[in-house]
């Protein structure tokens, strides 16, 4: 028994020293195959390396992207309409909406290190419609100066300009035109125009003659005034002070931007057309998240308060309509003394050089300072497109709905 008891254990100690053995080589064998983790990175970086060392190309320019860059080197839009060729210079628009396809041109003069600029331009319509001024702006446009001293003169014949009548309710229906021919000479004196805060000066005079469109409807000279009167002089002068304090020296630019103006009109022959005018222009741009999305926000109003025994000529009132202010109704569709805008855009980059906006605009015009709220308004809404450049030279295209249809309106510069 004693030998079995023996015999039994040396085999379960040979059995376990074999699998001891056995499982000994295994793990030798493993840790063998088990490669050294930074040696394998290494190894496998320096591999795709060589691997795209041999399949190296050189980098293409897309027929897309060589095309934009020639346009940005070029600068054309800004070498063309505002430089010009030696100064001379086509000219685009620069009329009163409606007034048919605009050609013309222009000499500019002052456009590098010269202490003064001054240009020359003149216009003309399909419609007939004839334009000529002459401005002189010293120092030239630079970013640190601290004042700016300009002088203007401007000759306009309109032959066709559209009224609707007087007041909030006026009628579609009601539709006429008018001639007008006016000209005017200023000079204004502006102080830290690019600062947060400003003042500004403005004195000159002003001419206006009026008379009966090409249409050949005309309208009661005794409820419009200042129709069918012979040349009216006036002289001008007034002032503003605006609060600046956006972001200007990125683009676009963010922050708010006041302006509050006042200018008085004195009729030089009578005292029949006496008046004078306030008006406060409030912009807001909100960045939303990234600065391609901005949220713009407008709100101006003017009023015209008359002498007593005085009217304000409706010519000189201010009306809403057209591409800067009721872009879903017809340009010149509403005039009266006062007025109210508010317009809101949702804007944003969907390309290098082409936004999009989202827009809304209602308004409304007044005689009397009591209906100064925000009933009764005129709404419309719309698409736009903006097409600009690395100058910033900007081409507009909005779409605007309102309760009088649909409009589109084709412009420079941006709308607000």
């Amino acid at each position: 028994m004693s030998f079995m008891r023996n015999s039994h254990e040396r085999s379960m100690k040979s059995l376990i020293i074999f699998f001891s053995i056995f499982l000994s080589a295994g793990w030798f064998v493993e840790a063998q195959d088990i490669p050294n983790d930074n040696a394998t990175r290494q190894s496998i970086l320096l591999e795709k390396r060589k691997e795209k060392s041999r399949h190296l190309t050189i980098y293409r320019v897309t027929d897309a992207e060589a095309r934009i860059r020639k346009y940005e080197k070029i600068k054309f839009p800004t070498n063309i309409f505002i430089k010009g060729w030696n100064g001379f210079r086509p000219l685009i628009g620069g009329m009163p909406s409606g007034s048919g396809f605009v050609v013309g041109g222009g000499y500019i003069y002052g456009l590098g290190d010269q202490y003064f600029q001054w240009q020359v331009n003149g216009r003309y319509s399909t419609k007939g419609y004839k334009i000529a001024d002459f401005q002189l702006l010293y120092p030239t446009p630079q970013e640190n100066r601290r004042f700016e001293l300009k002088g203007s003169a401007e000759y306009r014949d309109l032959t066709s300009l559209s009224f609707f009548g007087i007041g909030n309710e006026s009628s579609k229906a009601d539709q006429s035109n008018y001639l007008l021919k006016d000209r005017n000479a200023y000079a204004h004196l502006w102080i830290n125009p690019r600062g947060l805060l400003s003042f500004g000066a403005q004195g000159g005079w002003y001419a206006a003659e009026t008379g009966v469109g090409d249409s050949g409807r005309s309208f009661d000279a005794v409820e419009v005034p200042g129709f069918g009167v012979s040349r009216t002089n006036y002289a001008v002068a007034g002032g503003w002070v605006e609060f600046d304090i956006r972001d200007k020296w990125a683009e676009p630019p963010v922050g708010i931007e006041a302006r509050f103006t006042a200018m008085r009109y004195d009729q030089l022959d009578n005292n029949q057309f006496d008046f004078t005018r306030y008006i406060a222009d409030i912009k807001g741009y909100i960045p939303l998240g990234y600065r391609s999305r901005i949220l713009a926000v407008r709100l101006r109003t003017s009023h015209s308060d008359r002498d007593q025994e005085s009217s304000v000529p409706f010519y000189l009132m201010e009306t809403l309509g057209g591409a800067k202010t009721l872009r879903g109704f017809d340009e010149y569709r509403f005039r009266d003394r006062r007025n109210l805008l508010i317009q809101a855009e949702y804007r944003w980059e969907v390309w290098a050089y082409i936004d999009m906006t989202v827009f809304v605009d209602t308004g409304k015009v007044f005689s009397e300072l009591r209906n100064f709220d925000f009933e009764d308004l005129h709404t419309g809404y719309g698409l736009g497109l903006r097409l600009h450049t690395p100058s910033n030279w900007r081409l507009r295209f909005d779409l605007a709905r309102s309760s009088e249809g649909f409009k589109f309106h084709v412009g420079t510069g941006p709308s607000f």
